[in-house]
């Protein structure tokens, strides 16, 4: 017992040195420039010594150019971090690791049954201790309560949550601001919440600002934020570990219930059963719920016909890709945040050419921040495009008219091939001329290689259903697509949704 005490005694020693020698090193390079090389990626450890022998601090990163760069610019000023926190014997290796030192969930199984199987075949002891802790913390009513279960080990510390007052407003997203902001202030009112939209438009973040808004005007508010995942993962490990009443404690016990991707929970019926049992149960006590989906309700039919009525009930908010503005916004409060000088011309170069989501944009500043500490140089209009140029590319590429064959296919469930066959009716006919009316718009393909793409017709077909959906988009006329009516202007948006999600 005498040993085991000293070991764990002897880790924590060297996990306090190895913070010291961290601390030490993040103020010789600044809090910025370490956060770029040495926030993800890199550890900084302190090694088990003999008697004797002097400290050793081991450096890991991913091997490569990255790990010899790492090494060979900023050993000195490591070396010199660690001499201050452990004496002047020090001695400092750098470890090229076989993969990056980070922790992430395992591969999600392309079959969802698959998936549950997998998840629940995990120890049955840590699934009861997540789950009953979890149910704990919600008995305590305190303001935010933890997922019920942890998918996987825990990296800290956690990335601080968004809130409102950060989010970039504009035309392709004020709906959905509106809304969460109602929820906030009078929770139950307007529930459940549906905020929908492709990657990376900020649907997180309002799911998170929603979550401090309503704790700071009601602290004693109980929250519980879960991903789509962490619900499954939590639902299962209950279910095995015999603590499904602390699961369910935890989720219905919530004054204000959010779940992001519920997509996720498509294909997984036992975790549906719950998740609808969980918004009856919610809304028959009058309490919020609040969750986010990457497509429209109508196109999430794997959720069920009931369930999908009970989401349909409350209040459904678009979140369209980020416009020019919503982009520009977006580029200027980061550049703010990290205290960096981006000069007008570079920030409408940014919003111009970076147009598919926020992330990329959260990409192309962290670029420049990085591009101008490596090379000690301002960021300007000339360093800008060379520093982007790879991501502008990506940003930009070119769609092809199989794209837009699969994201109509993918978008309405229509069979694979249709398109190109020789079927005149409608709920053929309609998607082919919507193809082709979205070939014109989005590729520089000739006429005659969409006609013959498209069944083998001819360019003025190809014209014709050009006209007819110009047509329907001004008289705003129904367009029949998988055997239902649709609005044309909301089919055009479903399918480029799918494009830009690739």
């Amino acid at each position: 017992m005498a040993r085991a005490t000293d070991g764990a005694a002897a880790t924590r020693g060297r996990e306090q040195t190895a913070s010291g020698v961290r601390d030490a090193f993040r103020r010789r390079l600044g809090d910025n420039r370490f956060a770029v090389w040495f926030g993800d990626g890199v550890t900084i450890s302190l090694a088990a010594s003999a008697a004797g022998e002097p400290p050793r601090v081991v450096v890991r990163s991913c091997g490569g150019f990255a790990h010899e760069w790492l090494k060979r610019t900023f050993h000195a000023e490591l070396s010199a971090a660690a001499r201050e926190a452990c004496g002047p014997a020090v001695v400092v290796d750098w470890e090229a690791a076989a993969e990056p030192p980070t922790v992430t969930p395992a591969d999600r199984p392309a079959d969802a049954a698959a998936a549950e199987a997998t998840q629940a075949g995990r120890g049955r002891r840590a699934r009861s201790r997540s789950a009953s802790g979890a149910a704990a913390a919600a008995a305590r009513g305190g303001s935010d309560v933890d997922p019920p279960a942890a998918a996987g080990p825990q990296r800290g510390p956690a990335r601080r949550p968004l809130g409102i007052e950060e989010f970039v407003v504009g035309p392709s997203n004020r709906m959905a601001l509106g809304a969460v902001e109602i929820v906030a202030e009078r929770p139950g009112e307007m529930s459940p919440l549906v905020i929908h939209g492709p990657s990376g438009v900020g649907k997180t973040h309002l799911l998170e600002g929603v979550c401090g808004r309503a704790r700071d005007l009601n602290p004693a508010l109980a929250v519980v934020m879960l991903s789509a995942e962490q619900f499954t993962t939590g639902f299962l490990q209950s279910l095995h570990g015999s603590g499904l009443p602390g699961f369910r404690r935890t989720c219905r016990a919530a004054d204000l219930l959010v779940i992001d991707d519920i997509q996720f929970l498509v294909g997984k019926r036992a975790t549906l059963v719950e998740f609808q049992q969980t918004v009856d149960a919610l809304h028959r006590l009058g309490k919020q719920m609040v969750f986010a989906c990457d497509r429209e309700l109508d196109a999430l039919d794997g959720l069920g016909s009931d369930l999908l009525t009970r989401l349909r009930a409350g209040m459904v908010a678009r979140i369209l890709p980020p416009d020019y503005d919503v982009r520009r916004g977006i580029v200027s409060a980061l550049a703010a945040k990290r205290g960096l000088a981006v000069p007008d011309e570079v920030v409408h170069y940014v919003a111009t050419h970076i147009t598919r989501h926020a992330r990329e944009l959260y990409g192309a500043v962290n670029r420049l921040e990085a591009t101008s500490l490596m090379l000690g140089v301002p960021i300007t209009a000339g360093m800008a495009e060379e520093a982007l140029a790879d991501l502008v590319r990506s940003s930009g590429r070119s769609v092809r008219l199989a794209d837009i064959e699969k994201a109509i296919c993918k978008a309405f469930g229509i069979e694979a091939g249709s398109l190109q066959s020789a079927r005149r009716a409608k709920t053929v006919s309609h998607p082919r001329m919507l193809a082709m009316f979205l070939a014109r718009k989005h590729t520089h393909a000739p006429l005659a290689d969409i006609g013959k793409y498209f069944g083998r017709r001819s360019h003025s077909t190809v014209i014709a259903a050009q006209k007819a959906v110009g047509d329907w988009v001004a008289n705003r006329s129904p367009i029949v697509l998988a055997e239902s009516q649709w609005d044309v202007e909301e089919a055009i948006r479903r399918v480029e949704d799918v494009l830009r999600a690739g």
